[in-house]
């Protein structure tokens, strides 16, 4: 009997959507989007030009030249930017009858900087500010947004002023926001209108007006949950009064709210043009494995992604902070693979002349990815795993567990998407259930279908708990759960072979873990091991833990069947420690789980492997090839990709049963001889400094 699909289930329901044909997939359990596929003829290079300046900015523009800034952008290979309609301090850019506009400003800088992208054929997007605006806080503080012990975002008198929330429940204010948006959007020729902070960043509010809204229809406002909903509801409502009030003006203009990268997605995302992914990989806010997270959760909603780095050394506004072209080639690489779209972040200087080291860095980057457009342009993602997530409306998907089990599956080449429980997930050849995941009875029922139906699982730590509870949803399996282990860290031994010829070992699970009893079907792949006591100051000895000293009955690591359990937070030990012995035991795993991956390569774990599929100019799959070598860093500062050092020697095979052997290196231009292997095609990758990819025809 063939797997129930996700509109299968929701059939039984009779909610079925509209769904399109996928691609053919070439085996069971590979996705492949077709509304990716379809995704044509957007803009590949942007470049979102910050121009934030307060009132204590003397002079705006006073070394602007429209035709040096357009020049300068077509010889950086920019195709699409993003200038300034209205900014953080509340500043227009152009002669706006609603005002303030700047006070040193004294042109139409929006205009021109408009003209000269039209005459050069640049997209051009107006840049506009919503809920965070100095000027309005501080002229309109009944639109503030409260926070629970009734204080505000504005700043202290004696603190540099930063985020100054406010609230969308106000009519006021997003009628404002709308007659601004009606003025820009009608008076210059623009291809789309951008949104930054379209939601508090709280995400909640306690001002007269929400407090009203919620008391009204029986809601209690210090409630977590009903907050989120209430805040969901009103940026979808907030985005369809922006989304309608640009397409009555200028149909087809596209709409763009940046931050979305946010639970309930599926509500929202009717009113986007696309989805903007604020990811500076270098600044602390966000790190190397964020975009790859939040890129694969959005992705599953049909819509260009585009990843927003940029060239900053660390995060915006680092003036003087520029990063060499090796390290925005890289960032840039792992944005394509990922089949989204580049943005390059910049800071124009208050005089408004684009800084020509700035640009000749960014044409750089820009180049390489405008010589290798024709094998990007439609190509979608080709996925045989997703990873569950779940959370409430408005709450951000990067945690640490999740963000180390993209790090997990990215360096075992897993080809996933990220998903919430209401998706159609059932296509998948496997699912990782994350430790946290709260799983009810109804998602339990469902999993334990797509198990009958050949679905493979891999469960961390309490994900196997019925959510609420201490009872497993896994004792069909043979999986009993019976608590959490009072020591931390606890031991993992292993009673099969994944740590090569390294002799038995106890290894320190240094996040904890849970007791997990395995029972008829299911075998212990790793026991659970005790210290003799937990550190404290009653009972301590040593410079740190507590030595192994005895091991339990308990399972650490379980499989029955097509379902494996990890008896501790994986992930998030993971993110934490970096383990490898963590990592050696999920590719364990993942042998009984999926064995037949997408792709087999013994490229070291520092590279990021992804496979696409495009079907014109003619069908094939893309494996890129990231090269992610980098110098050490301290604690103090990020990881720089400066000076890559080559990769050679390197084996991929692609498991699929392609008809031909021949391979093409787009990037180096070598043809390649593959050879049959596996279930697959296996070839010898040319050495790689940053990006390679590989076509493989169909």
């Amino acid at each position: 009997m063939p797997r129930l699909t996700r509109r299968d289930w929701l059939e039984m329901a009779g909610t079925a959507p509209l769904l399109s044909a996928a691609p053919a997939a070439p085996r069971q359990g590979l996705w492949i989007d077709p509304r990716l596929v379809a995704l044509k003829g957007k803009p590949w290079r942007k470049i979102h030009l910050d121009f934030h300046n307060s009132q204590y900015i003397p002079s705006i523009g006073g070394k602007f030249n429209a035709g040096e800034f357009g020049d300068a952008l077509v010889q950086a290979s920019i195709d699409s930017i993003v200038v300034f309609a209205k900014d953080m301090h509340g500043y227009f850019y152009y002669p706006s009858k609603y005002g303030p506009v700047h006070p040193g400003l004294q042109f139409d800088l929006l205009g021109a900087q408009v003209e000269a992208c039209r005459k050069r054929g640049i997209a051009v997007y107006a840049y506009y500010c919503t809920t965070w605006d100095n000027y309005l806080a501080e002229h309109h503080p009944e639109w503030l947004v409260f926070k629970r012990d009734r204080t505000t975002y504005l700043p202290k008198f004696d603190e540099t002023p930063r985020w100054t929330a406010l609230c969308i429940a106000q009519e006021g204010f997003v009628r404002l926001m709308e007659d601004h948006t009606k003025e820009f959007v009608s008076r210059y020729a623009l291809d789309g209108a951008w949104y930054d902070m379209p939601y508090p960043i709280a995400a909640e509010c306690f001002c007269e007006e929400c407090l009203s809204q919620l008391r009204s229809r029986g809601k209690d406002p210090m409630d977590r949950q009903a907050q989120r909903e209430h805040k969901q509801e009103l940026e979808i409502r907030f985005m369809e009064r922006l989304y309608k009030a640009v397409q009555a003006l200028r149909p087809g203009c596209q709409v763009d709210f940046n931050n979305q990268a946010v639970y309930g997605l599926g509500g929202r995302v009717k009113w986007m043009g696309n989805i903007e992914l604020e990811a500076l990989p270098s600044a602390a806010a966000w790190g190397y494995y964020f975009f790859p997270l939040v890129t694969r959760y959005t992705r599953t909603f049909g819509l260009t992604n585009y990843g927003i780095t940029g060239r900053f050394k660390a995060s915006w506004a680092d003036f003087g902070g520029l990063k060499l072209p090796a390290q925005l080639d890289v960032e840039c690489a792992s944005i394509v693979a990922n089949a989204a779209r580049c943005d390059i972040g910049d800071q124009m200087p208050p005089a408004g002349k684009l800084d020509p080291a700035v640009y000749h860095v960014i044409g750089k980057s820009y180049a390489r990815i405008k010589a290798i457009q024709p094998y990007l342009d439609g190509a979608a993602p080709v996925t045989e795993a997703a990873m569950m997530v779940s959370g409430l409306p408005l709450d951000h998907i990067n945690s640490e567990a999740h963000l180390g089990w993209v790090k997990l599956l990215t360096e075992c080449r897993v080809q996933f998407d990220v998903v919430e429980p209401d998706a159609a997930w059932e296509r998948y050849a496997l699912m990782i259930l994350p430790e946290g995941l709260p799983v009810d009875e109804a998602l339990a029922a469902r999993l334990h279908g797509y198990v009958a139906q050949g679905g493979a699982l891999i469960v961390s730590h309490t994900a196997g708990l019925l959510a609420g509870t201490k009872q497993s949803w896994l004792e069909q399996y043979g999986l009993a759960f019976e608590g959490l282990s009072e020591f931390k860290p606890a031991y993992l031994v292993p009673q099969e072979n994944f740590t090569g010829d390294i002799p038995t070992y106890e290894y320190a699970l240094y996040e904890g873990a849970s007791r997990w009893r395995a029972n008829g079907a299911a075998k212990v792949v790793a026991r659970l091991g005790e210290p003799l006591f937990q550190r404290s100051p009653a009972h301590y000895t040593s410079h740190q833990q507590t030595p192994f000293d005895h091991l339990t009955e308990y399972a650490a690591a379980a499989v029955s069947g097509l379902v494996a359990l990890a008896g501790f937070p994986l992930g998030a030990s993971y993110y934490s420690q970096g383990y490898w012995v963590y990592r050696a035991l999920l590719r364990h795993l993942l042998k009984q789980a999926l064995p037949e991956p997408l792709i087999v390569t013994d490229a070291p774990v520092s590279t990021e492997i992804t496979v696409t599929w495009q079907d014109a100019p003619r069908p094939r799959y893309l494996v890129h090839v990231v090269n992610w070598s980098a110098n050490r860093g301290t604690p103090r500062h990020p990881v720089f990709h400066e000076e890559p050092l080559t990769l050679s020697g390197v084996t991929v095979r692609l498991n699929l049963p392609l008809k031909g052997v021949g391979v093409k290196a787009v990037i180096s231009g070598l043809t390649l001889t593959g050879r049959r292997a596996g279930a697959g095609v296996e070839v010898s990758v040319p050495p790689v400094k940053v990006h390679e990819i590989l076509e493989f025809e169909a």
